[in-house]
């Protein structure tokens, strides 16, 4: 098609800054998880966007800590990585909040990349505090090392309210270059399965734990396996794993009388169904695994090493 335009657009920013909900909200479904827990995040997710004429897959990333623990270190790693080969970097920061050592840590990110940046000044129905603050952090640290024009906007946005976000979507629009889609126009994302139930049932975890439990649980899908029920309609038998370090953590999991638990599986059931569009019966089992943060073998298998 002429004048057909498409590319890799990157999210980056520190944790909860609203990246995935940013990701979401340009892409007009659930794609990443969203929830007020940082470190959500912890693949590469692709978000395709399918327009008259354009094709944009948007690349989530984990959020940048300044810790150094194997675990962090390594998706630290991965946020850098996936902005290899990418025709834009979209900058998220939340301006509720004072900058820090993680957003310098993004900002040395960004400066060893070859793509332009979209600066986004996230959160501003809550407040522009510091908004300000992260634009001159950021001409401090880009002062000589980067021309002008490698910053393309300071755009203030809110991801949630989705004020500006149509604004920011014209922006990554006008710059991506001429060439064919990556992808087939019906696809939504690249993202695979078994990860994109992970990421909801670990999202319903979050949102039920809140700070009890914040980075201690790691989730694998043991089966999805496609059947029918006796009168002939689709039902995904779906069993999921949640692994913590104590025994400790499992009661808290689990919950008085399994009450926590149950409620995490059907909030997650219901997200689940609508994603699969079919019936989901959906089992949870919480597993001792001590240390398996520091274990390379263990987050490989759990698909944090998957790219």
């Amino acid at each position: 098609m002429a004048n057909f335009k498409s590319g890799f657009v990157a999210i980056i920013g520190r944790p909860n800054a609203g990246k995935s909900t940013l990701l979401n909200a340009l892409v007009g479904s659930k794609i990443s998880i969203v929830s007020p827990v940082p470190q959500t995040t912890r693949h590469q997710i692709r978000g395709i966007l399918n327009l008259e004429g354009t094709q944009i897959v948007f690349v989530d990333t984990p959020g940048v800590h300044s810790f150094s623990d194997p675990l962090t270190t390594h998706l630290n790693g991965l946020a850098s990585h996936s902005l290899e080969g990418c025709d834009l970097i979209i900058y998220v920061a939340d301006v509720t909040r004072v900058p820090g050592q993680e957003e310098r840590e993004v900002i040395k990110i960004l400066l060893r990349q070859d793509a332009k940046v979209i600066m986004a000044l996230n959160k501003i129905d809550l407040g522009t505090k510091y908004l300000n603050d992260y634009i001159a952090l950021w001409q401090s640290e880009a002062q000589g090392k980067k021309s002008k024009d490698f910053l393309l906007f300071y755009l203030p946005i809110s991801a949630l309210s989705g004020k500006n976000v149509d604004d920011l979507l014209k922006v990554v629009i006008t710059n991506l270059p001429e060439q064919p889609a990556f992808y087939d126009t019906t696809t939504q994302t690249d993202f695979p399965l078994s990860y994109r139930v992970a990421d909801c049932v670990r999202e319903k975890l979050f949102l039920q734990l809140r700070e009890e439990l914040p980075h201690s649980i790691a989730v694998e899908v043991e089966k999805i396996e496609d059947t029918k029920t006796k009168s002939g309609k689709p039902i995904a038998n779906i069993t999921v794993n949640i692994y913590v370090n104590r025994d400790s953590q499992k009661r808290i999991i689990i919950g008085a009388k399994g009450e926590m638990l149950k409620a995490v599986g059907s909030q997650a059931r219901e997200d689940l169904e609508k994603m699969l569009n079919k019936k989901v019966f959906l089992q949870l089992w919480v597993k001792i695994m001590e240390d398996w943060q520091n274990k390379p073998r263990i987050l490989q298998e759990l698909g944090y090493w998957w790219t």
